[in-house]
């Protein structure tokens, strides 16, 4: 049920068909800035049809309104994504962004992604990219060899300037951040930022690198990424609050937190991305840059947005119904995307890498091993819808080895749902989200979790009273479900199988797991000798030296790699293969 278009076919389609194309060449390729707005429905913004915010919680009273005049912008400039959705929670939904590929191949533990784990930073990096990432980083924390402030690089990133790296600590007022490998803490500080004259505040800081990283690589292809710190609690005053008074006095802490703040820093994370936009408008590349913006998913439970119709749409992060996972998903490239497009195709977090991709005219490596598709074309002139259904794996920030408690497995489109067998539900769940988008037929069962608020789960329909049509789509998302069922890594091939280099010379190795349809296609090369030879995690060898090593190469399926800062990397007793390189 899931559409796929070959790499190949893909790149040959869009050379001949695209209208508003601009093919990138070795000196005009085009930037990419991809913008990730922390915990924020499509509807805090404006374009999307919502201007007021209430609390779910008593916090304050009524609505608050809202503008995000230079969001509106953007929507109305290129496309705006109507069916994007993400993970319900942060970490899933990054190392999802990040890879393109499905939880269920990569996401082994929180905070512990793997620096073997091909992103987007590892990628445009190797296409001569400069590459910045600039704000809340959170997925890991090093490994007992390299510590978590040094890790990030492992990720393609040749600047960064992040919050919750070693540590969450604090990520607005006076926040712990590491820069380019440095702690930089400026917890209790009473002095106030040179460039504003009030007191430190994190999106600015992250903002003013990423302007900073604008500036100096504006002659060249750059690849920035800006994870937003905003508008994730804690909820605080941001330096647009009036009066100046409640920024300047407010509480530091992380246990500061008051939800009236909630509309200043949705209007200050529209204000930062404003600062964005202009900077390369400044430097004339606006035309040669493509501008994502993107949720890593919904709004907290603890508000509701009010549609321009009165209807009130609740915060759901955490759950898996609509409002968890539903996402604002925003496109300008001028030149290249016509603005004023809503595009209603159904579109997966994993999805932003290969249409990033096609966008630059990068071929992705093992894309058998990518669940995302390119939505590129559809956006830029081929019309369509690019895939059918989506396909999620979501335990709530348990370790994988959780299988029972907290996993989740299922598959939706525009119109059905439908849940793999649970142990809370053995039978499984189909709702019909024409007449319940909120999943709430059927009996309600609590989803236990214990970090976050309660979910509630409904049974859904009856298989047994389904209509034709519930009952083809019953069966068509059976069948996505089934194929996205786990199978394990049987064995690892590796060619060339031996290998013979002078010193300076670089080689390419080719790894692949069996059986094919494996679940986990991510492998770990490593060099026996690294005195000798070198290989990153492309399979790329060089020659160091005269000498003779192996490069070996393990599965990541009983490898388990983590950087989690408590134990080694990863195992090497499991599936793993090796190849003999000679260097002379």
């Amino acid at each position: 049920m899931l559409t796929r278009i070959s790499w190949l076919a893909l790149a040959v389609f869009f050379a001949a068909s695209q209208v508003y194309a601009v093919e990138p060449t070795a000196h005009d390729r085009p930037n990419i800035v991809l913008i990730l707005i922390d915990d924020l429905s499509p509807y805090g913004i404006n374009a999307y049809g919502a201007s007021q915010i209430g609390a779910t919680w008593g916090q304050f009273e009524g609505t608050r309104p809202y503008r995000t005049p230079r969001l509106d912008e953007l929507a109305h400039g290129g496309a705006r994504g109507t069916h994007a959705y993400a993970y319900p929670l942060c970490e899933p939904s990054r190392i999802a962004l990040m890879t393109g590929q499905y939880n269920s191949r990569n996401y082994l533990r929180p905070k512990s992604q793997h620096g073997s784990d091909i992103t987007f930073g590892d990628i445009f990096q190797r296409e001569g990219y400069a590459t910045g990432m600039f704000g809340k980083w959170k997925q890991t924390r090093g490994t007992k060899d390299i510590p978590g402030k040094d890790y990030i690089a492992e990720f393609g990133w040749d600047e960064f300037a992040c919050f919750d790296v070693i540590g969450e600590g604090q990520r607005f007022i006076n926040p712990n951040l590491v820069i380019n490998g440095e702690v930089v803490n400026y917890k209790g500080r009473d002095d106030v930022d040179p460039d504003t004259g009030r007191r430190w505040y994190g999106p600015d800081i992250f903002n003013r690198y990423a302007l900073d990283f604008i500036d100096r690589h504006r002659d060249e292809p750059f690849f920035l990424y800006y994870p937003m710190a905003l508008v994730h609690d804690e909820h605080k005053p941001t330096p647009d609050t009036k009066p100046d008074s409640l920024f300047d006095t407010a509480d530091e802490s992380t246990k500061y937190d008051e939800h009236r703040y909630i509309t200043d820093m949705i209007e200050y994370t529209d204000t930062l991305i404003g600062r964005i936009v202009d900077r390369l408008d400044k430097h004339g590349l606006l035309e040669n840059t493509v501008v994502v913006v993107i949720g890593d998913n919904g709004t907290k439970e603890s508000f509701y947005h009010v549609l321009d119709d009165g209807t009130k749409y609740f915060g759901g992060k955490g759950g898996t119904k609509d409002n968890g996972m539903r996402v604002p998903m925003i496109v300008s490239a001028p030149g290249r995307v016509p603005g004023g497009q809503v595009y209603d195709g159904l579109i997966d977090i994993v999805d932003i890498l290969p249409t990033l991709c096609e966008a630059a005219g990068i071929t992705p490596p093992a894309p058998a091993g990518i669940d995302g598709i390119s939505f590129w074309p559809q956006i830029t002139g081929a019309g369509g819808e690019h895939r059918d259904a989506i396909y999620a794996w979501y335990n709530a920030n348990t370790p994988a080895t959780d299988t029972t408690t907290r996993l989740l497995r299922f598959a939706f489109d525009k119109e059905f749902k439908r849940y793999a067998p649970h142990n809370a539900y053995p039978n499984g769940r189909f709702f019909d989200l024409r007449t319940d988008p909120m999943e709430e037929v059927g009996d309600r069962r609590e989803y236990p979790n214990p970090k976050w608020k309660v979910h509630f789960h409904s049974s859904g329909l009856d298989p047994a009273s389904l209509d034709a049509e519930q009952r083809a789509a019953y069966d068509a998302l059976g069948e996505v479900i089934g194929a996205h069922a786990y199978v394990a890594v049987d064995g690892v091939d590796v060619t060339p199988s031996t290998l013979s280099l002078a010193v300076g010379e670089t080689a390419n190795l080719d790894a692949v797991v069996t059986p094919a349809q494996a679940t986990r296609q991510n492998v770990i090369y490593e060099s026996s000798d690294p005195s000798v030879l070198t290989v990153d995690k492309f399979g790329a060898v060089t020659a160091i030296a005269p000498g003779e090593a192996e490069v070996l190469v393990y599965a990541w399926d009983d490898a388990w790699p983590l950087a989690d800062n408590k134990q080694q990397g990863f195992n090497r007793d499991g599936v793993q293969a090796s190849t003999t390189v000679r260097v002379r």
